[in-house]
């Protein structure tokens, strides 16, 4: 009589042997923890190449359709014959600076905000701030950065549990302000230091931007070139275009056709906006992060003339602003529209390699950072 197998060690004892509920459940939990990291991983810690909508855009093609209207410009004026003095060094002032304001936007009627984009500029600011730029001789300083293209001069403000910095920028083109990839590359979860990202795009101060690299949602246009589309963006937009206005729209206001045909350059989606379509202080935000958190904002006072601000938080000596009082900051140093970019530990301002603030926790690498380089 032929002699029956015996089954495996491990089946036997399972039959043999069932194993206690309480055992079935802990092994499914660890096993749907495996698969959770597993997609976690691979959806948002390892970076994916991404590719680009393939719409680009141009500061000559702004001008060329001006041009047509009947909108003549004047691109490539010539520098001062003279060289200003140096700007000014003051030392950090114990509260916000008070930029001179450029008189706000006239009110719509309610409807979505319609800038109106003239070819007299096309991003060339030479002949309006004339005073601001060398003719060629670089001067640098403790708190300011002076040449034939760019403007820059960086505060430190201290008050009762609070510490930010201000960068007052004035730049001769808008190629100056430009966008950087972690990497150089397009990709999400691709992310790397704004201090590495400054540093490789020559820039003379830069801030981290609004770390499109975490979502797949979202407007990404960087220098021209629309990166990803979303024609229902949830969060506020920025939008810079390359005559130098800086629009920002609710999620209801933004078309994005709209937006490339009058010439935008760059689009930033995180937000909240922090100014009305006025200028004026707002209080309720397109946002659930308005505790006081460490920020970084994009500010605009009038084509050519930017601002950086950095709020430090989460430390001994600064608690960071609400959204509220990051609107009545940007509202007090004079700017018409302003935009939040990521904050938390994100938030940085890099001068050169080094970054000028305290930044929260061990600071945190990003997807992008919006730089201004002097050429």
């Amino acid at each position: 009589m032929k002699k029956r197998k015996k089954a495996p060690w491990l089946k036997r004892q399972l039959v043999r042997q069932p194993r206690p509920v309480w055992m079935l459940v802990v092994g499914d939990a660890l096993l749907l923890g495996v698969a959770l990291v597993v997609f976690a991983l691979f959806h948002h810690v390892l970076p994916r190449h991404e590719q680009s909508v393939g719409i680009v855009t141009s500061r000559y093609a702004v001008r060329e359709e001006a041009q047509e209207a009947g909108d003549a410009p004047t691109v490539g004026a010539q520098a001062p014959t003279a060289a200003p003095e140096p700007a000014a060094t003051t030392e950090p002032a114990a509260a916000a600076a008070q930029p001179e304001a450029a008189d706000p936007p006239p009110a719509d009627d309610g409807g979505p905000k319609k800038s109106v984009h003239s070819a007299a500029s096309v991003g060339w600011f030479g002949d309006k701030f004339p005073d601001k730029f060398t003719d060629g001789e670089v001067i640098k300083a403790d708190n300011g950065y002076q040449s034939s293209h760019v403007n820059i001069t960086l505060q430190r403000y201290k008050k009762t549990r609070l510490v930010f910095y201000v960068a007052d920028i004035y730049i001769k083109d808008i190629i100056c302000l430009k966008s950087v990839f972690a990497q150089d590359t397009f990709a999400k979860g691709m992310r790397e230091s704004v201090a590495s990202m400054n540093k490789r795009a020559g820039g003379v101060i830069a801030i981290n931007g609004d770390y499109y690299g975490t979502r797949s949602d979202g407007v990404v246009m960087r220098n021209g070139e629309l990166y990803r589309n979303d024609t229902h963006p949830r969060r506020d937009v920025c939008v810079l275009f390359w005559d130098g206005i800086m629009e920002t729209y609710a999620p209801s206001e933004f078309d994005i056709d709209t937006v490339i045909a009058q010439g935008a350059c760059q689009i930033w989606n995180f937000g909240p906006m922090l100014l009305d379509e006025n200028g004026g202080i707002m209080d309720k935000f397109n946002s659930d992060v308005w505790p006081r958190n460490p920020r970084t904002a994009l500010g605009y006072f009038e084509p050519g003339h930017y601002c950086f601000v950095v709020v430090d938080g989460r430390s001994n000596e600064s608690d960071g602003l609400e959204l509220k009082e990051l609107s009545e900051l940007m509202h007090d140093l004079g700017c018409v529209r302003a935009y939040n970019m990521d904050g938390g530990n994100t938030s940085v301002m890099v001068v050169g390699g080094k970054p000028v603030n305290n930044q929260s926790g061990k600071g945190r690498i990003t997807s992008d950072a919006i730089v201004i380089v002097d050429n």
